[in-house]
């Protein structure tokens, strides 16, 4: 379960730092459909299915947001360096 959240954040993390929101639905959907069949593969119960991907989607959005504010500093930070920047002559 912890590996599950930890890639699922990590994936989140990518996708916010280069794509546009949007990206989360299909990446939700595929989650909870992959997470659905490894779960019935293994024989595991409902319920143990629907709170891992409950946790993989909430790991998956966590993730997505801290990939956006790590693009913002990026952006930030290059945007302060070319400000600063002394122009040659």
């Amino acid at each position: 379960m912890v590996m599950l959240i930890l890639s699922t954040f990590c994936i989140g993390a990518v996708l916010g730092a280069r794509c546009k929101v949007l990206i989360l639905v299909p990446f939700i959907g595929l989650g909870s459909i992959t997470i659905l069949a490894g779960g019935i593969a293994r024989g595991d119960n409902a319920s143990a299915i629907l709170i891992a991907a409950v946790l993989a989607s909430i790991s998956l959005q966590i993730g997505y947001f801290c990939g956006i504010f790590t693009r913002y500093g990026v952006a930030q930070s290059r945007h302060r360096a070319a400000v600063h920047q002394e122009p040659a002559h």
